[in-house]
């Protein structure tokens, strides 16, 4: 479907670096293709992170958004708080819907994704504003509906096994996602780490594996219309 330029694509992520280590195949397809692909992060903001200890700044992470979605050829996005990295729990949801609310109206999307639910707070407060602004409206027609995964979901309470399941091809584009990941700098981890850029590779093939190809990304349909 995304190789028609027809389709609007709409990605919403938690924090910078989701959209890519989530759906970087699929945004390095489908703008390849000329699809309209628009991705939103809810949440930057100035925080230490354990990994280097080390203070990075908000502006620092939507820098790295910019550079990482323009290697796979996307310049539209937005971020919705600049000061809340992790603290997105901290916002009432209603406010959050509302914005997504407008997002959904003025872009009109055909395609949406959305992060699966894992333990970090800010994935579960974005998953559960996601599903009520996706609610069946009149006049509002979206033919894919899916969540797609990212390896946090390793250590996940919930498992999605009851959902149909779409895997993209990556096998020639996964390292358009490696190179676009990398430009994530602030967030990447050892080589042993769950998401450095080498468990990106590990994770693609293991998909990839299961469906008969190289590398692959995989995704799971909350809902979809056969046209």
């Amino acid at each position: 479907m995304i190789t028609s330029g027809l389709e609007k694509i709409l990605i919403i992520a938690p924090h910078a670096d989701d959209e890519v280590l989530g759906c970087g195949g699929l945004i390095e397809k489908a703008c390849r293709y000329n699809n309209q692909v628009k991705v939103v992060v809810l949440s930057v903001g100035d925080i230490v992170f354990p990994h280097s200890n080390e203070k990075v700044l908000g502006t620092t992470r939507i820098k790295e958004l910019e550079e990482a979605l323009e290697v796979l050829g996307c310049s539209d996005f937005e971020v919705m708080y600049q000061d809340k990295d992790s603290l997105l729990d901290t916002i009432p949801k209603a406010e959050i819907i509302a914005k997504l609310d407008k997002i959904l109206n003025d872009f009109i999307p055909t395609m949406v994704f959305i992060p699966l639910p894992s333990y970090h707070q800010d994935h579960v407060v974005l998953f559960e504003t996601c599903f009520a602004a996706l609610r069946p409206k009149p006049n509002r027609f979206i033919k894919l509906i899916a969540m797609y995964e990212y390896p946090l979901i390793s250590w996940q309470y919930q498992k999605f096994w009851n959902t149909g399941e779409l895997y993209l091809d990556l096998s020639n584009t996964i390292q358009k996602k490696v190179e676009s990941y990398l430009k994530h700098k602030s967030q990447i981890r050892p080589h042993n780490h769950l998401i450095s850029p080498e468990s990106v590779i590990k994770w693609a093939e293991m998909r990839g594996l299961e469906t008969g190809l190289a590398y692959a990304e995989k995704y799971y349909i909350l809902r979809s219309h056969l046209l």
